[in-house]
C-alpha cells in the first residue's frame, strides 16, 4: 500500500519537499554504509539490504518506490561501490 501520491508530477528543475527527505535519507544510509565503522555502518547496511515489509513507513524499500528506483538493481550498485571504497582503503593502508 501506498501512503504517497505521484499525481502531481513536479516540472523540471523543481523538487518535491517530501521527495527531497526521502532521497537525503537514502543518500544518508548510503554514505554511512560505505563510509561509515562500527554500528553506524552496519545499521546503514541491515537497513539497506534485509527485506522489511513493503509498506513499513520509511523502509528502503518505501523510499525506493516513492522516488521511482528498483530496489535490487540499487542494492547491486551500493554493493559494488562498498567493495570499490573497501578495495581502495585497503590499498592506502598497504601504502602507508
Amino acid at each position: 500500500m501506498k501512503f504517497w501520491s505521484n499525481s502531481d508530477v513536479p516540472t523540471p528543475g523543481s523538487a518535491i519537499p517530501e521527495l527531497r527527505l526521502l532521497a537525503a535519507v537514502l543518500q544518508r544510509a548510503i554514505h554511512d554504509f560505505i563510509g561509515g565503522e562500527g554500528e553506524v555502518r552496519d545499521g546503514a547496511r541491515s537497513w539497506l539490504m534485509d527485506d522489511e515489509p513493503t509498506d513499513a513507513p520509511l523502509s528502503f524499500r518505501f523510499i525506493c518506490e516513492a522516488l521511482d528506483l528498483d530496489v535490487e538493481s540499487l542494492r547491486k550498485a551500493i554493493g559494488r561501490q562498498a567493495e570499490v571504497q573497501a578495495r581502495e582503503y585497503a590499498a592506502s593502508d598497504a601504502i602507508a
